[in-house]
């Protein structure tokens, strides 16, 4: 018994300590952040007066070895004055934050210098990007963070979504199918506390530097794909219902997004996202193995990212950019879905073309 007292009894006041401490820590962080409007907008990775250097010599060759990346006091990633200045809003994940490419050749930047020089009276372009946001996150966004910045009143809202959302896996329960309550919900009971908010973003630094996403077109690895990767010629069984199922989702997000940017007084620009991911040779369609993970392949997430895209072209008709079928190479990628800085500004350019040549009826 003694002997159980020496090493439990030490044990267990450790352990209350560390919970006493945990609780402290809790509380003063809630009385801290009870005042802070801008506490919220942690739980979603949104980073505020940010400033880091990524080095990107292992991703592609750029005129410098690294990008300085910087987010402003309102967590845009722009050179504008002020948030009255902006004229065009950009919302999307990691495709349009572009956090490994410089900002002067982000296709924000290449926008705006290209508008300015149609119209010298144009104000700027600014980048609301967030890694990893997908509709639901451009949702969270809309009411809890563009509410907080003062004089934002864009005439254009780009929309530059689909790629996070192709991902029908991540609605995808293991024992439940399509259910995904329960980690919803558990993820957002642990969000509930102050101390999980704190941690966060040291969290997502480290997975940012590590480059461990769970599935192929969130890892930000450089992958110099050949013809020879392109192997799987057929699509998942379950694919076509999961993919159906999550179109459904991503068109009743896409409405509540349509109808905010309305409420702004502003004009939706809808762009549907290129990937790498599947190759036609020989009149075959051949894809990359495992894009999702599970078995799924680059056939089964272009399957599914075409179903957004026809949701996309329904919802938002004429004013949309299908940068899907336009023409990109190799050099205008690092991975399957992320641009390198030539990429970026390939769409930048087609972005500004097609809004120059619509401005009489989009009026920038």
């Amino acid at each position: 018994m003694s002997r159980i007292r020496r090493v439990y009894v030490p044990l267990l006041i450790v352990m209350i300590s560390c919970l006493i401490a945990v609780v402290v820590v809790e509380l003063t962080l809630r009385i801290v952040n009870s005042n802070d409007q801008w506490a919220k907008t942690r739980e979603a990775n949104i980073l505020r007066n940010f400033k880091f250097s990524y080095d990107i010599t292992q991703l592609y060759k750029g005129d410098t070895p690294s990008v300085e990346y910087v987010r402003n006091q309102y967590g845009l990633r722009d050179i504008c004055e002020s948030p009255s200045e902006i004229e065009i809003l950009t919302i999307g994940g990691s495709t349009t934050d572009q956090r490994y490419v410089s900002y002067a050749s982000t296709y924000q930047a290449i926008m705006e210098e290209r508008l300015k020089n149609f119209n010298n009276s144009f104000g700027c372009v600014s980048n609301a990007g967030v890694d990893g946001h997908s509709t639901s996150g451009h949702l969270f966004s809309f009411e809890h963070w563009f509410t907080l910045i003062p004089e934002l009143n864009p005439k254009i809202i780009l929309l530059y979504v689909g790629v996070n959302d192709a991902d029908f896996l991540r609605a995808k329960s293991p024992n439940t199918g399509f259910d995904t309550e329960r980690t919803a919900g558990f993820k957002s009971f642990l969000k509930s506390f102050e101390i999980v908010k704190a941690l966060l973003p040291i969290y997502r630094l480290f997975l940012n530097l590590s480059d461990k996403g769970s599935a192929a077109y969130d890892r930000h690895n450089p992958i110099p794909y050949t013809d020879n990767d392109y192997t799987v010629n057929e699509m998942n069984e379950q694919t076509e219902s999961l993919a159906e199922k999550n179109a459904l989702a991503f068109r009743s997000k896409m409405g509540i997004l349509l109808n905010e940017i309305h409420s702004m007084g502003a004009t939706p620009l809808c762009v549907t996202q290129p990937h790498r991911y599947v190759i036609e040779k020989e009149g075959s369609i051949l894809s990359i193995p495992n894009v999702l993970d599970d078995g799924f392949s680059g056939i089964d997430y272009d399957y599914s990212i075409q179903k957004l895209n026809d949701v996309i072209f329904d919802l938002c008709k004429t004013n949309t950019v299908d940068l899907y079928n336009h023409k990109f190479y190799n050099s205008h990628f690092y991975d399957g879905v992320h641009t390198t800085a030539a990429g970026s500004e390939e769409i930048g350019k087609i972005i500004s073309e097609f809004i120059i040549r619509e401005s009489n009826r989009l009026k920038p």
